[in-house]
């Protein structure tokens, strides 16, 4: 039989690897927000990075899988290990699990929303060209009496085409963070203003953000983006609700 000592032993060193891939992780992290990694990069190979941190390449193994998991490096089979080429492709879901965890609202998710979008018009009225703005209104004519599902797909396309219009690297990156909640309560509105008869509510409010562009109006879009992403009472009262129950 294992003796204590012999399960203690092992048990420190499982500990000690795992602190060595932490602290790799956070190595790596911190030469990409310094500049010193960027996207494309190759990492240097497991034997090099566990002689420079002297740790085991098994903690090297690890931290390495932990940033795939991420999403911030791949590895490219008989090539090795690059951080992303297409940071825009990778989605923070520990977020959106844990914003649901945390009991967070609807309510909550409507007011970041309509701040992402927002600071995106913001972009789109000083820096974006006329055929940036026209581009969104071929983008908003679509069917609105098509199934809701259809029509969340248009309309999450639409929306989606504002904020990549946005010149700050982070509204786009929290937008497309939270996307999938979005995408959630999206279809669910929708389904409502079916239900109501009332789409013609969202056509016109793509109708009236798109004019607002056009005439490079950021009280008039604002006013807008408010008054269609917060919704009104009525569809308060059927959509407000802890958010994990909408997932």
């Amino acid at each position: 039989m294992q003796n204590a000592q012999e399960i203690n032993g092992r048990s420190l060193e499982k500990e000690e690897g795992r602190l060595n891939s932490e602290r790799i992780v956070d190595y790596i992290e911190n030469e990409i927000i310094h500049g010193r990694l960027r996207k494309g990069d190759k990492l240097p190979t497991e034997r090099r990075m566990a002689e420079e941190m002297s740790v085991s390449r098994a903690s090297v193994r690890e931290a390495v899988k932990a940033l795939e998991a991420m999403g911030v490096v791949k590895s490219v089979q008989g090539s090795g290990n690059y951080i992303t080429d297409d940071p825009d492709s990778t989605i923070n879901r520990p977020l959106c699990t844990l914003f649901a965890l945390s009991d967070g609202t609807l309510d909550n998710l409507l007011q970041l929303r309509a701040l992402l979008e927002i600071e995106a018009c913001k972009d789109i009225i000083t820096a974006a060209s006329d055929e940036d703005i026209r581009e969104l209104g071929r983008l908003m004519s679509y069917d609105y009496n098509a199934a809701a599902r259809e029509q969340a797909k248009l309309d999450s396309k639409f929306h989606m085409s504002i904020v990549q219009l946005s010149r700050n690297t982070l509204v786009r990156y929290l937008y497309t963070t939270v996307l999938r909640l979005i995408d959630v309560y999206r279809e669910r509105v929708l389904e409502e203003t079916e239900q109501r008869g009332e789409s013609n509510l969202t056509k016109r409010d793509h109708e009236d953000i798109v004019l607002a562009l056009r005439k490079r109006d950021l009280t008039a879009v604002t006013q807008v983006l408010r008054s269609h992403i917060l919704l009104n009472k009525d569809y308060r009262d059927a959509l407000d609700r802890p958010y994990r129950t909408l997932v």
